[in-house]
C-alpha cells in the first residue's frame, strides 16, 4: 500500500513525459522521488534503493526525450514534405506553362501554316477577282466572320468582291459589284486614319446590310497607298490580328496582281491611242462571235478612218498627228459601252465591235460618233484643230458569218465612205464596191 502513491506519481510523470509540457514533466517526476523517499527513507540505505529511484526519475525524461526526438523527426519528415509538395508544385506549374507554351506554339504554327496557305492559294492568281475567289479557300479557318469583302480602289469607282458564310461554314461569292453606302463609309475612314478598325451602323451613320451588325476592316497597302479595303462581318474583337496578317498577305499578292495587269495591259494595249492592239482584239471578237452565234444574238463591226490624216502629218509633223489620233480613240472610247470593243486596226483606222447590237442600231450610234469627232476640237501643242472620221459598218450574221468576212465587209463599206466623199457613215451592201 505503501508504493501506490509513488506509483500514482510515477505513472503521471511518465503520461507528462509522452503527452505534456517539460515543465509538467519536472513537476511529476520530482513529486515521484520526494514520494518514495518520505514513504521509504530507509530504502536509500541500500544499493538497489538508488537503483530504483534512478529508475523512477530517469523513465520520464527518456520518454520525454525519445517525444523531443520523434518530434524533430516528424518535424524534419514534415519540411523534406513540404520542400518536396514544393518542388511538386513548381513542377506541376512548369509542367502546365509548358503545356500552354506548347498549345500557344501550336495555335502559332497552326495560324502560320493556314496563312503560308493564305499565300499559296492567292499566289497563282492573276486578277482581283481570282485572289479573291483563293482566299475564300483558306479565310473561314482564319476568320470567325459571317461575311467577307474585298474592296477593290485601284480604279477610278471602287469594285467591291463579296462572299458570306453558307451553313456548310464555306464561303460563297455574292453578286454585285458596286459599293454600298456601309463600303463607301469604311472607305472615307480608310482615306481618313488609315489603320484597322471595327465600327457598329451607328457608329459608321449608314445603314447596314441585312444580319450585319458590326464590321472589321484593314486596307491593303501598296507604295504607301491604300489600294483595297479587306472588311470581315460579325468578326470577333479577338481576330482583328488576325484579319490584320491575312490583309498583309493580300497587300503582297494584290501587288504582284496589279503587276501583272500592267504588265498584260503593256501586251493587249496601244501605247500611244491606250486602246486595245489589233491581236487582242481579234482574239476578243472572235470569242464574241462564237458566244452570239451560240446566243443567236447580233453583232456590228465599225472600220474607222482618219480623213486627210497623212495631210496633217504633212503640214503639221508626226507629233501633232499623234495628239489627234490619241483624241480621237479617246472619244470613240468614251462614248463606248464597256462591253463593246475597240482597237487601233493599222496606221490612222481603228475597229470597233459592238455586241448585242443590230445594223439600224449600230448606225445611228456610228452616225453619232462621227458628229462626236467631228465636233470636238484638237489641242496639238500650239495648234487647234479639227478632224473627221469616215466608217464602214458591217453586222454579223446579216452581212458576214465569220469575223475575216465581217472585217472585209466594214472595210469595203469604209472605202464607200471615202469614195462617197469621206465624214460618212455606209453600211455594207452587195454593191458597196461600186459605190
Amino acid at each position: 500500500m505503501a508504493m501506490l502513491p509513488v506509483i500514482a506519481c510515477w505513472l503521471i510523470a511518465m503520461i507528462s513525459g509522452l503527452c505534456w509540457a517539460k515543465p509538467y514533466t519536472i513537476l511529476f517526476t520530482a513529486a515521484t522521488i520526494l514520494t518514495a523517499v518520505w514513504t521509504h527513507p530507509y530504502a536509500l540505505h541500500q544499493w538497489s534503493g538508488w537503483v530504483q529511484l534512478a529508475v523512477l526519475g530517469g523513465t520520464p525524461w527518456l520518454l520525454a526525450a525519445q517525444r523531443a526526438h520523434d518530434g524533430r523527426a516528424l518535424r524534419r519528415l514534415h519540411a523534406d514534405e513540404a520542400i518536396e509538395s514544393t518542388r511538386l508544385s513548381e513542377a506541376a506549374r512548369s509542367e502546365r506553362s509548358l503545356q500552354a507554351s506548347a498549345q500557344a506554339m501550336e495555335a502559332q504554327i497552326a495560324e502560320i501554316t493556314d496563312l503560308y496557305h493564305v499565300t499559296k492559294e492567292t499566289g497563282r492568281a492573276l486578277h482581283v477577282a481570282d485572289l479573291f475567289a483563293a482566299s475564300l479557300n483558306i479565310a473561314p479557318r482564319l476568320l470567325n466572320a459571317s461575311g467577307l469583302r474585298l474592296i477593290d480602289l485601284s480604279g477610278k469607282t471602287p469594285h467591291v468582291f463579296r462572299a458570306s458564310r453558307t451553313t456548310d461554314g464555306r464561303m460563297a461569292p455574292v453578286n454585285g459589284h458596286n459599293s454600298v453606302a456601309m463600303e463607301q463609309a469604311i472607305i472615307k475612314r480608310v482615306g481618313v486614319s488609315g489603320k484597322p478598325a471595327s465600327a457598329t451602323a451607328q457608329q459608321l451613320a449608314c445603314v447596314f446590310p441585312e444580319h450585319v451588325t458590326r464590321v472589321s476592316w484593314v486596307p491593303l497597302w501598296r507604295e504607301q497607298q491604300a489600294v483595297g479595303v479587306l472588311v470581315a462581318d460579325e468578326l470577333p474583337e479577338d481576330k482583328l490580328k488576325t484579319l490584320s496578317i491575312v490583309a498583309n498577305q493580300l497587300s503582297l499578292q494584290l501587288s504582284r496582281v496589279y503587276l501583272y495587269q500592267q504588265v498584260e495591259a503593256l501586251a493587249v494595249t496601244d501605247a500611244l491611242t491606250e486602246v486595245s492592239v489589233r491581236g487582242h482584239f481579234m482574239e476578243r471578237a472572235a470569242k464574241e462571235l462564237t458566244r452570239a452565234a451560240r446566243h443567236h444574238l447580233s453583232c456590228v463591226l465599225f472600220m474607222v478612218d482618219l480623213d486627210h490624216f497623212k495631210q496633217k502629218n504633212d503640214t503639221f509633223g508626226h507629233l501633232v498627228g499623234d495628239v489627234v489620233l490619241k483624241d480621237v480613240a479617246r472619244v470613240l472610247q468614251q462614248h463606248l459601252r464597256d462591253i463593246d470593243m475597240i482597237a487601233r486596226y493599222g496606221g490612222e483606222e481603228f475597229v470597233l465591235m459592238l455586241v448585242e447590237t443590230s445594223v439600224d442600231q449600230a448606225m445611228v450610234i456610228a452616225d453619232r460618233l462621227r458628229e462626236l469627232v467631228e465636233a470636238h476640237p484638237v489641242h496639238a501643242y500650239d495648234e487647234l484643230l479639227t478632224q473627221t472620221i469616215s466608217i464602214g459598218v458591217a453586222g454579223f450574221p446579216a452581212h458576214a458569218e465569220t469575223l475575216e468576212t465581217l472585217i472585209e465587209r466594214a472595210d469595203q463599206a469604209l472605202y464607200a465612205a471615202k469614195r462617197a466623199g469621206r465624214n460618212r457613215v455606209v453600211c455594207w451592201t452587195e454593191n458597196a464596191n461600186t459605190i
